[in-house]
């Protein structure tokens, strides 16, 4: 993550991100300074504390040698349901992506899923329902955990039993899932630490013709 800027760090990249909008190639460091009023020297110390930052990279004594970082999307990700052979937290399964950090206190790494079945019904978790999972949240028993077995997602409630793990549903009906720690097709994806209530019915049902998580 980029450390924060100062004033004349930002406009140093605004005046790059502009010009390769515009240009569709990256300004040399004299167009900078032109843009600037400041000399050659000077947009090379900001090139290079910028790429310190990791706001950009520069490559000195280059020919245009700034590449903008990607940026990551305002908000947490927000994955579906993942189709056999596909990684659930892959870049193509999410589906959404929703600014939370306001409201939910968890690490940089928050991601959403959306709830799908009856299995956690006791615990007032419904079809539709957006949970907020921090994946460094320390898991301790009785949390609510989304996890990976034979992968594929579940939510259920977290127990540990010496090297054994059991995921149990809110649900009588459903039985609970009992599996090794050391088992490698299962993993703890992260803890459940907040949620977002659906109420919309109509919208429920149109969205999980498309977005799924079990």
């Amino acid at each position: 993550m980029a450390s924060a800027l100062t004033k004349a760090q930002e406009r140093v990249l605004t005046i790059v991100r502009e010009y390769i909008e515009e240009n569709h190639l990256p300004p040399t460091l004299s167009e900078i300074a032109e843009k600037l009023k400041v000399n050659v020297n000077a947009v090379r110390a900001h090139l290079l504390v910028l790429h310190r930052k990791q706001a950009l990279r520069y490559i000195p004594n280059t020919s245009r040698g700034i590449e903008l970082v990607p940026q990551r999307p305002k908000g947490i990700p927000i994955y579906g349901y993942a189709p056999a052979g596909h990684p659930f937290m892959s870049q193509e399964n999410i589906v959404d992506t929703f600014e939370v950090q306001k409201y939910v206190s968890g690490s940089d790494d928050l991601f959403g899923v959306y709830v799908r079945g009856d299995s956690m019904k006791d615990a007032q978790l419904a079809t539709g329902d957006l949970l907020f999972v921090d994946p460094k949240r320390d898991v301790q028993n009785g949390v609510i955990v989304v996890a990976l077995v034979e992968g594929e997602p579940t939510i259920k409630w977290f127990y540990r039993e010496g090297s054994m793990v059991r995921l149990v549903p809110a649900n009588k009906k459903y039985q609970p899932i009992v599996v090794s720690r050391h088992d490698e097709n299962f993993k703890v994806l992260g803890v459940v630490v907040g949620m977002m209530r659906a109420l919309d019915k109509q919208r429920i049902d149109s969205m999980m013709k498309y977005r799924r998580a079990s």
